[in-house]
């Protein structure tokens, strides 16, 4: 696998402010979408197959998904995590990976005002106070050429 640490049922998903200053391996970045109706881009890299980064439009630029443990970075992370989100795609055989402390959303249609109402996601998703000193992950995306749409079935597990 390359550097790609086997993945858990549980990934640990942090929202990043979108201002990258550095890439490292950008020729083995891909940009992907899962079907032709896709909202999200994902974005990987083609040797480890590790998921670096995820844009959606509900997050304005001001944020995108990164998954802690993917990827080498040089960058502190946070330890504990503020809230457990897609709960209702976690297999039941793990659910004892979620923490018992923490807020939990199962669904993002209906706990989207709980999981907005949360301070910590709301700071991170709140407007940059200026421009970035760096770059937006959607220009990342941008760079990396045309978006491949993978065409997977809805609901199907891989």
């Amino acid at each position: 696998m390359n550097g790609a640490k086997p993945s858990s049922p549980f990934a640990k998903a942090i929202y990043m402010k979108s201002d990258i200053r550095k890439v490292k391996g950008r020729a083995k970045m891909r940009a992907v979408q899962l079907r032709k109706n896709a909202r999200s881009t994902r974005v990987y890299c083609e040797e480890c197959y590790s998921i670096i980064g995820i844009d959606h439009p509900s997050y304005q630029n001001n944020v995108f998904m990164f998954f802690k443990n993917h990827c080498e970075t040089n960058f502190k992370l946070p330890e504990k995590p503020e809230v457990a989100i897609y709960l209702d795609d976690l297999p039941s055989s793990e659910a004892h990976l979620i923490p018992t402390d923490i807020p939990l959303c199962h669904s993002f249609p209906r706990d989207r005002e709980k999981f907005r109402s949360i301070e910590a996601v709301r700071n991170s998703f709140k407007e940059p106070e200026g421009p970035p000193v760096g770059y937006l992950f959607k220009d990342l995306i941008s760079s990396l050429g045309k978006i491949e749409i993978l065409q997977l079935e809805e609901g199907r597990r891989l």
